[in-house]
């Protein structure tokens, strides 16, 4: 599947994934007391696996003969696997509000990885864009009074939770990097089917490795009381992952990813509907460095 006439639109796909994972963020906080995070994030990756799976009725270009292909697979699969372990482990050594701000980070992550792996450096335009989107992110991130700008940075070196943080993100910037190598080899909607198999499959051993009772939870009472709920989170999941994968085929990982950070501007926007948050000084400045953060990008 060529998508390369539609190269322009990049920014729009890579918004829409920021839009998908803002709401599934929406859908988790809500199904956040019922399960718990290795549970709900091993849920997830199945449903999303079961509403991607047919795409390869239109889409199976699956070059597995190609070593950078297969190496692309199973190490976009791995990391984006073990990063979402890392951030749920993260949570729950840490606070929120700590781990928040260091996934920020990970546009800057894929910068150096997309340099090193494939040798391409975004535009002197590019780097100011992803800068505003980073930095806007971090500023979003900080809604809690309590922690100050540079307390983060600070808890590195005393809290184990901040440094999962930042292993995540650097496992998500990774992840995408190789995801963007695998798709230049097939398509995206290939892709995404292959990496949607190996993450539930990864989740499954580690999870069962880190806790031997973890299958019996799996299947319980409260899973068919909240059949709905988890089928739209791992739709959600399922659209925000697709539309990854094509913003990908469009453009740098660095540029794809930093959009993505504008989910904070989306979940705002909905907190404010869904949950009556208020919308302090700092998510507004946040959210307006983001914008300009998508125009420098734009323009590039």
């Amino acid at each position: 599947m060529d998508l390369s006439a539609f190269a322009h639109l990049w920014i729009l796909f890579s918004l829409a994934s920021a839009f998908f994972h803002a709401s599934r963020l929406a859908v988790t906080k809500h199904l956040g007391l019922s399960f718990s995070a290795e549970v709900l994030t091993f849920y997830v990756n199945l449903i999303s696996l079961a509403i991607t799976l047919p795409l390869i009725v239109w889409n199976h270009q699956f070059p597995f003969h190609e070593p950078r292909y297969l190496l692309a697979v199973l190490c976009g699969g791995v990391l984006s696997a073990l990063g979402g372990w890392a951030l749920n482990a993260a949570i729950h050594k840490s606070e929120v509000s700590l781990v928040g701000p260091m996934i920020t980070f990970t546009p800057g992550f894929v910068i150096l990885i997309e340099w090193v792996l494939t040798g391409v450096l975004p535009g002197a335009v590019g780097v100011l864009g992803i800068a505003f989107l980073v930095a806007g992110s971090y500023i979003l991130s900080l809604s809690d009074r309590r922690v100050g700008w540079s307390l983060p940075f600070k808890r590195l070196v005393t809290d184990p939770g901040s440094r999962l943080a930042v292993c995540a993100a650097a496992c998500f910037a990774a992840a995408s990097v190789f995801g963007r190598i695998g798709i230049q080899l097939s398509d995206p909607l290939s892709f995404a089917v292959v990496v949607a198999i190996v993450n539930p499959l990864v989740l499954f051993v580690l999870f069962t490795l880190h806790d031997r009772g973890f299958y019996a939870r799996i299947f319980t009472d409260q899973t068919r009381h909240q059949a709905r709920p988890l089928l739209v989170l791992g739709g959600l999941f399922a659209l925000m992952r697709i539309a990854d994968q094509i913003a990908l085929s469009l453009t740098l990982a660095s540029y794809a990813m930093a959009v993505k950070r504008t989910a904070g501007v989306f979940s705002v926007l909905l907190g404010r509907r869904f949950f009556r948050e208020t919308h302090p000084i700092a998510k507004l400045i946040g959210s307006a460095v983001m914008l300009l953060g998508v125009l420098a990008l734009t323009q590039g």
